[in-house]
């Protein structure tokens, strides 16, 4: 049994209409695939075996719980690349093609999509697999979960993909902004702000942030919105307010965690943030020397977002 990618919102009901282990399994793998689908949802049809997450297992609940949380945890970059798609007609879901159109190679790819320019999904679409033959584009790749850097590409690799698992990889030279998952987005609106800084091979990094209430209709047209760009250089990341007629002090954004890829091997020694024109010591940050990771929390701050400038760590060179 083989999805296709395109049309597996359309059989979704057929699939999991009649339970058995091979169902089961495809199903699961529904749930990882359809949450990255820009219009998510689980449907059924009249008549049918249910199908939502609690008319399985407990094993199957966690599946979904885990990789909807994800999705939610992804919103802030899935809201900016709809905000590109409204104003500039660019495209949310994409091929690999689209970003890559040199590589012959991801012309043929029809098994993994992009979000934007930045983020990889390469799903399992087969019955009874546990690992995907992926195609890695020629750039720096960094595992979603560990942010351990891909040694290949320009290459397919097999990657391991065990049911609970849907393998994402972020690109580098991006930055993605995140936010702590809720139950729903408004709870999810209430909660800290992040940024993953994935620095390509010559340790830069971009990105930007779209935010509005997230109810009202015209919000760009009518001004009523705030946008930032970032920018990693090194060993600082810089973010700029590109406008902004929506944050205020009775509105914030709370900006809580930075995690930044690709650091190289050196220590950390310190992480200082200006803020609002001071600059503040951050004692709460771990690094990763195998993985070069530097995962940084100031929740305790209460930032918001609006009056960051500059984050900047220091190594023992």
């Amino acid at each position: 049994m083989e999805f296709g990618l395109f049309g597996i919102s359309y059989i979704g009901a057929d699939i999991c209409g009649f339970f058995n282990d091979t169902t089961y399994e495809m199903c699961a793998r529904w749930m990882q695939l359809g949450s990255f689908y820009t219009y998510s949802r689980n449907h059924n049809v009249i008549g049918t075996q249910r199908q939502g997450p609690v008319s399985f297992d407990e094993k199957f609940e966690n599946i979904s719980r885990d990789i909807l949380n994800t999705r939610y945890t992804l919103l802030p970059y899935l809201y900016t690349l709809m905000h590109e798609s409204h104003v500039l007609g660019s495209t949310v879901t994409r091929p690999l093609l689209f970003e890559f159109v040199e590589d012959k190679n991801t012309w043929d790819v029809y098994k993994q999509f992009l979000w934007g320019p930045a983020l990889l999904i390469s799903p399992v679409l087969d019955e009874g697999a546990t690992e995907v033959n992926a195609y890695i584009p020629s750039a720096r790749w960094y595992d979603y979960y560990t942010g351990k850097s891909l040694e290949v590409r320009g290459q397919f690799q097999t990657l391991p993909a065990p049911l609970e698992h849907i393998n994402l990889h972020i690109r580098g030279g991006y930055i993605i902004p995140w936010q702590e998952p809720g139950l729903n987005t408004n709870q999810s609106r209430q909660n800290f702000m992040g940024l993953t800084v994935a620095l390509d091979d010559n340790e830069v990094a971009q990105g930007q942030l779209y935010w509005d209430d997230g109810v009202s209709i015209d919000t760009y047209e009518n001004g009523n919105y705030f946008l930032a760009t970032f920018a990693a250089n090194q060993s600082t990341v810089i973010m700029s307010v590109v406008h902004n007629n929506f944050l205020t002090n009775t509105n914030p954004l709370k900006f809580g965690y930075m995690n930044i890829w690709g650091i190289g091997n050196q220590q950390i020694t310190g992480v200082t943030v200006t803020y609002d024109g001071q600059t503040h010591t951050i004692t709460n940050f771990t690094s990763n020397q195998g993985n070069q990771v530097l995962q940084i929390d100031f929740t305790e701050k209460i930032f918001s977002i609006e009056k960051f400038t500059q984050l900047t760590w220091t190594t023992s060179n």
